[in-house]
C-alpha cells in the first residue's frame, strides 16, 4: 500500500467515525419525537418507513441511481430486521421512559465485539474490551435507578432489550449486504422492504389498518428525515469505512443524548447517580474513540 493510499484510507476512516457520531446525534432525537407523535409503535414505524422510502426514492431518481434485483435480494434480510426493530422499539417507548428505552443499547458493544471478532475477523484490543465493560456498567447504573420513578414497566424494558438484539442482527447483516451496494441504493431497498414487512402487523393488529393516522404527521415527518434518512444514511455510509465493533460502541452516545433530551423536552427525571452512570459511559466511549482512531493500533504496537 502506497503512502497516498494509506493516507486516503485513514482519512476515510476518520470521516467514518465522524459520520457515526453524527448519526448518533440524529438518533438521540428519535425518542422525544416518537413520544410526541402519540401513536402505536407499529404505526409510527410503518409511516416513518413509507416517508423514508419516498425520500430515498426521490434522491435515487434525481441522482439516476439504478435499482437491480440483486440489490433487493441483498437488502431483504436487513430490511426485514430493520422494520421489526423499529416497531418493537417504538412500542417500548410507550411503556418506558426515553432514557430507559435507549440506554439498553449499551448492550450493543458486547454483542458487536463478539460478532465482529468471531464472524468478521475484526481485531479486538484489551482496551476496547474494557471500554465496552465500562460503558455497560455506567448504563447499568442508569437503568437501575431509572426504574425508581415508575415511568418504566418490566414489559417496556423487555421490549427495549428485544429491540437491541434485533438491532445488532441488523448491523451484522447490513455490514455484509453493503458490500457492492451504494448507500442510496441500499437505504432505498432496505426501507421499502422494511415498510412491506410491517404491512401484516398494520392490518392484523391496528384498528386503522393502512389508513393514514389523523394526527402526529409533523412528528412523523421529523422522525423520518432526522433519525430516519439522515441518521441511517450516515451509518450506512460509515459501515464501509469503520469496523462493526467500533461503530457499535460509538453509537452508545445515543442513550446519553436521548436521556438528556427526555429530561429537557419531556420533563423526565434523572438523579445524580444516573448522571454519574452516563458520565462513566461517555468517558469509556472517549477512550475507545482515541484507541480506535487511525494510527492508534500502530502506536500501541510500538509502545509494547
Amino acid at each position: 500500500m502506497t503512502e497516498d493510499t494509506t493516507t486516503k484510507v485513514r482519512s476515510q476512516s476518520s470521516l467514518g467515525v465522524l459520520a457515526v457520531l453524527a448519526a448518533t446525534a440524529c438518533w438521540s432525537s428519535a425518542g422525544v419525537i416518537a413520544k410526541n407523535a402519540d401513536l402505536p409503535g407499529v404505526v409510527i414505524a410503518f409511516w416513518r418507513l413509507v416517508l423514508v422510502s419516498g425520500t430515498f426514492g426521490l434522491i435515487a431518481a434525481v441522482t439516476r441511481k439504478r435499482i437491480t434485483l440483486a440489490m433487493l435480494r441483498r437488502s431483504l434480510l436487513g430490511g426485514l430486521l430493520f422494520g421489526v426493530n423499529l416497531a418493537v422499539w417504538f412500542e417500548a417507548l410507550r411503556h418506558a421512559s426515553v432514557g430507559i428505552a435507549t440506554v439498553t443499547s449499551a448492550l450493543t458493544p458486547v454483542m458487536t465485539l463478539v460478532i465482529g471478532a468471531r464472524v468478521l475477523g475484526e481485531a479486538i484490543t484489551a482496551k476496547a474490551l474494557w471500554c465496552a465493560c465500562g460503558a455497560v456498567g455506567g448504563i447499568a447504573v442508569f437503568v437501575a435507578f431509572g426504574f425508581a420513578n415508575g415511568a418504566t414497566t418490566a414489559f417496556g424494558f423487555a421490549m427495549a432489550l428485544a429491540a437491541i438484539f434485533i438491532w445488532v442482527c441488523y448491523l451484522f447483516v447490513s455490514k455484509r449486504a453493503r458490500q457492492g451496494v451504494g448507500t442510496i441504493e441500499y437505504m432505498l431497498c432496505m426501507a421499502v422492504i422494511a415498510a412491506l414487512s410491517l404491512v401484516p402487523f398494520m392490518v392484523l393488529f391496528t384498528d386503522e389498518g393502512l389508513t393514514p393516522p389523523s394526527h402526529g404527521w409533523g412528528w412523523l415527518i421529523a422522525l423520518a428525515l432526522i433519525p430516519g434518512c439522515l441518521g441511517h444514511g450516515l451509518l450506512a455510509w460509515a459501515q464501509a469505512h469503520v469496523p462493526l465493533s467500533t461503530a457499535g460502541i460509538l453509537l452508545q452516545g445515543e442513550p446519553v443524548g436521548a436521556a438528556f433530551a427526555g429530561v429537557i423536552f419531556l420533563g423526565e427525571s434523572m438523579v445524580a447517580l444516573q448522571v454519574l452512570g452516563l458520565a462513566v459511559t461517555v468517558g469509556a466511549l472517549v477512550v475507545l474513540s482515541l484507541s480506535t482512531s487511525p494510527g492508534a493500533a500502530e502506536q500501541d504496537a510500538a509502545s509494547t
